[in-house]
């Protein structure tokens, strides 16, 4: 049996290999390595959570998800 080089695979290959072999465990690791590179996004600031109504804040959140989403087709 081949080797599988998990590092030649696009993140989505191999978001989607992982999640269709979930008993391979070298490609849940490689897939946790893979997520742990990118920065994490913040999508609403402290200084947001404190003077923003909770309306607003669901506004904004939902803006900037719909922003990420649509960031994410292209």
């Amino acid at each position: 049996m081949n080797k599988i080089d998990y590092g030649k695979m696009s993140n989505q290959e191999l978001k989607k290999y992982f999640l269709t072999h979930k008993d391979n465990q070298e490609a849940f690791y490689a897939y946790l390595d893979r997520r742990e590179k990118y920065p994490k996004q913040i999508i609403l600031s402290v200084n947001e959570l404190e003077t923003l109504t909770f309306e607003e804040q669901t506004v904004l959140i939902s803006q900037r998800l719909q922003d990420k989403v649509s960031s994410e087709k292209i």
